[in-house]
């Protein structure tokens, strides 16, 4: 039985499982693709599940391994799936633990809540867009006017990705399957070689490279837009997870 669960994907997830591996700590940790497995260095008693989970399944799991506690290090913005990873532990009277990614103030950008504005406002622009949201924002994107044209897009390199968005649509030539984050001189240099005009992004945080890609943007002459978070948070830095992590061992 694995008392505790952890759902990764992210940075936070990797420093996590890490932990967790070191420690020989029994956990099972929940990602979402082969890739995101593939990234983990971890080893025996730490079990890796490389499966989306809808409630019935993560229902399914807690009861089989009798979890107590959940740790939900998923992406900032992935808040449909944190929706449904806390409902299933209160459900259940499983202790459920918010991983945070440290917030940034952000400096001379266009600012949107909600994607559907964003890509409003980038019908009214001119130029090429280079795209660091990944691989989940593509769709949304295909409503850029002359998206295979403009828009070019960096994402995690996973086969599935990558897949989704040709399917999309999508030029091969605008796709850039890459692990971060990257420093400015590397974010500079990929600007400068599709000659971008405008950056979009998530506010992804310091372990995340957010500076560094603004700060590059800026560098080039281009103009910075930022999808913002929809909500503020609760829960616990990765050190104070840690420390959770090691006062129920």
């Amino acid at each position: 039985m694995h008392k505790i669960v952890l759902f990764g994907g992210t940075t936070e997830g990797r420093i996590l499982t890490e932990f967790l591996s070191e420690k020989k700590i029994p956990s099972i940790v929940c990602v979402a693709t082969n890739y995101g497995e593939k990234v983990l260095d971890y080893d025996e008693p730490v079990v890796v599940q490389s499966k989306r989970l809808d409630k019935d399944a993560m229902h399914e799991l807690f009861q089989n391994e009798e979890t107590e506690i959940v740790f939900d290090a998923t992406h900032p913005y992935a808040t449909e799936v944190s929706k449904n990873i806390k409902d299933v532990c209160i459900n259940e009277d499983i202790e459920y633990v918010r991983v945070l990614r440290e917030s940034i103030e952000i400096d001379d950008a266009i600012e949107f809540s909600k994607m559907d504005d964003l890509i409003n406002y980038l019908n009214e622009t001119e130029g090429l867009i280079f795209s660091s949201m990944g691989a989940k924002e593509a769709k949304a994107l295909t409503g850029v006017d002359r998206f295979q044209e403009r828009v070019y897009l960096r994402m995690l390199p996973s086969p599935e990705g990558m897949e989704h968005c040709l399917k999309l649509g999508y030029p091969m030539k605008n796709l850039c399957g890459m692990q971060g984050p990257f420093s400015k001189e590397f974010n500079i240099a990929q600007f400068n070689e599709i000659s971008a005009d405008i950056l979009v992004t998530k506010e992804s945080g310091n372990i995340g490279g957010f500076k560094e890609k603004t700060d590059a943007a800026k560098e080039c002459g281009m103009e910075v837009i930022v999808l913002t978070r929809a909500i503020e948070e609760e829960g616990l830095s990765v050190d104070e997870a840690k420390n959770t992590i090691r006062s129920i061992l």
